[in-house]
């Protein structure tokens, strides 16, 4: 199989990333604008944090919620816009595993739709955080121009 035109293989990276990033953006402002929801959900699982992290007493569920907004908007934003793209995607999948976490405790769940929702969206991130893995391993590859 033929190697792709290095042009489009650039555009097709940046279409992935913006794609990836969209998801962080689009999340991050929400629960930025309304972090009560989220900070309920997480309540219990930054309970256990703080046991595990006495510095974490010192902030509410509502600002560590606000902050990981902000991570996946910021990092997401950069992410988009081509800057720092594998350190972007660190970031995101860092913070994405305490969302999920929080979020999606299927296992603690009975089995039933809520458990089967919750397991479906613990598997949607489960794949981002596959994309953002392939945006940090593969990088942005840099074609060798030859003039002539």
């Amino acid at each position: 199989m033929p190697d792709t035109p290095p042009h489009y293989d650039h555009v097709g990276r940046a279409l992935s990333r913006i794609a990836l990033a969209a998801v962080f953006v689009s999340g991050g402002h929400h629960v930025w604008r309304h972090p009560d929801g989220p900070a309920q959900g997480a309540e219990t699982f930054l309970k256990r944090c703080r046991r595990a992290v006495p510095l974490l007493d010192r902030f509410t569920d509502r600002q560590l919620v606000r902050a990981n907004a902000a991570v996946h908007v910021t990092a997401g934003a950069a992410l988009a816009a081509g800057i720092a793209p594998a350190a972007c995607s660190a970031a995101l999948a860092g913070s994405l595993v305490p969302t999920t976490l929080a979020a999606f405790p299927f296992w603690t769940q009975p089995d039933g739709p809520q458990r089967a929702h919750q397991q479906g969206d613990f598997l949607k991130n489960l794949a981002l955080a596959g994309g953002l893995l392939a945006v940090i391993v593969h990088g942005e590859r840099r074609t060798r121009r030859t003039s002539g």
